[in-house]
């Protein structure tokens, strides 16, 4: 297994440059939705990847021990190199997860939870970016596990 700076720098140096610019030339996006992306991806990259499975032992009082926060209960449910290095229900857990988080802090705010129909013009407003997250987070995740796996592969 590749260490967290080892995947940080070829997620960041590497493939995040590589699907810039092959999302630039087949998409065509606007400048928001590139920078949405790489914000995402980067986000996703440093402090929402796979091995958030052992974000309990990150050191709290720090940057990344604060920013992982919301994961440190996700690291005790989640048994290291488990379902969060899953090709795909390891992204989904992490913004599933991450989801749940969004709700409880919307509803200690509203004391509501949000309704469909709000939760659906959100969606209608910002689609776009919504789904560029999505895609940076799952993009980031593959990115970190094909790292792992050519690194499992080579010890073998």
């Amino acid at each position: 297994m590749a260490n967290y700076i080892k995947h940080v720098r070829f997620n960041l140096f590497l493939a995040l440059p590589i699907i810039l610019g092959l999302g630039y030339y087949f998409l065509r996006p606007s400048y928001l939705l590139i920078i949405t992306f790489a914000a995402v991806f980067s986000y996703s990259t440093l402090f929402m990847n796979p091995d958030l499975d052992v974000a309990n032992q990150i050191k709290l009082f720090s940057i990344r021990g604060m920013l992982t926060f919301p994961f440190r209960s996700y690291a005790i449910l989640f048994k290291h190199r488990g379902l969060s290095h899953n090709l795909i229900l390891g992204s989904l857990t992490r913004i599933f997860w991450l989801a749940i988080w969004g709700i409880i802090i919307f509803w200690a705010i509203y004391k509501t939870f949000p309704t469909k129909i709000s939760l659906y013009r959100y969606y209608q407003q910002y689609h776009s970016f919504i789904l560029y997250s999505l895609s940076a987070i799952c993009l980031a995740d593959w990115c970190h596990l094909l790292l792992d796996s050519k690194v499992i592969k080579r010890l073998k």
